[in-house]
């Protein structure tokens, strides 16, 4: 059996991978896109501070240099309980960006323990997609991908494994619903589900330095491929329910979270925090987001300017 794990989050970023697999630091990860599956700010995350944080003296805009060596005690914090990482939720005409990582019994193992708190589920075959650049060929297409399509895969693994993918479309197209089935039957793609869908609280806010490592990895891929992690993510302020402005054509979001559920958030203040001077996930990089953080918080605020300015520094 060949497996294969979709990183949609952090596990995009090599690093980040490397700490929970150190097997995997050389290895590639493919970009695709998985099709019926959305991310969402959902999950949850039991916060356990240590009684002291490293942080910058400055902020992570300033151009002074960076000492890892400082230390603070971090205040008003006491009402936080955990964060908020990603999640996802399978939806019909979904679609979500990430990586196929191909690995072996003990890797996988080792993945199932770091994430805790979610569930293995398998992904369809006929629902992934290479990512191609500037190209909507992943929203679905029915026949084959042409061999061409596929010469920037670097991992042979997942050569094989999109190869078989295009075939299985086109088997199910033509009503061959038994050998499309035998197509896949020695190939598991795994995505880690989390067990509770609730929305972002100030109580579980999304952390800037959890936001800062998925950031990484999606430009180390392309600055298209991180577009389209912003773009199709769910969840920044509330919902991001968007609804268009009949004058004017201008996309707004709407103020409000229901998780699947049910769970509706309705105090709409301080669901974001940016916490690159203390950081509060466990594998955040302070001195990537020290360097880079004005250049990725440029990026978001293309895509989610309201939710932007609701960030706070400090809960």
């Amino acid at each position: 059996m060949k497996n294969f794990v979709f990183g949609y989050g952090s596990l995009i970023c090599s690093q980040s991978r490397a700490i929970t697999a150190p097997t995997l630091k050389d290895a590639v990860a493919e970009p695709v896109v998985i099709r019926n599956i959305e991310r969402t700010w959902s999950a949850r995350v039991v916060w356990e501070p240590a009684p002291e944080l490293p942080v910058a003296k400055s902020s992570a805009h300033s151009s002074k240099d960076f000492d890892a060596s400082d230390a603070v005690q971090v205040v008003n914090r006491d009402h936080i309980e955990g964060w908020t990482p990603m999640g996802v939720r399978f939806r019909k005409g979904a679609k979500c960006n990430g990586v196929l990582i191909h690995v072996d019994d003990e890797e996988l193992a080792r993945f199932d323990i770091r994430e805790a708190g979610y569930g293995r589920h398998k992904i369809d075959l006929v629902d992934v997609f290479h990512h191609l650049e500037n190209s909507d060929q992943e929203d679905g297409q029915v026949s084959p991908q042409p061999i061409s399509a596929l010469d920037g895969v670097q991992c042979n693994e997942c050569r094989f494994l999109l190869e078989k993918a295009s075939e299985k479309r086109f088997k199910k197209a033509v009503g061959d619903n038994v050998d499309a089935d035998v197509i896949s039957s020695n190939i598991s793609v795994w995505v880690y589900v989390q067990s509770v869908d609730l929305a972002p609280n100030p109580s579980y806010p999304i952390t800037q330095s959890y936001v800062d490592i998925i950031v990484r990895g999606c430009l180390k891929i392309s600055h298209d491929f991180a577009q389209m992690f912003l773009e199709t993510t769910k969840g920044w302020w509330q919902d991001k329910q968007q609804h268009t402005d009949e004058c004017s054509g201008a996309v707004n979001e709407v103020d409000t979270y229901q998780s699947a559920q049910g769970e509706k958030n309705e105090d709409s203040h301080h669901i974001w925090v940016d916490d690159r001077h203390a950081p509060m996930y466990v594998r955040a990089d302070r001195q990537f987001s020290f360097e880079k953080g004005a250049e990725i918080d440029n990026l978001i605020e293309k895509h989610h300017p309201n939710a932007l300015k609701r960030r706070v520094l400090s809960l």
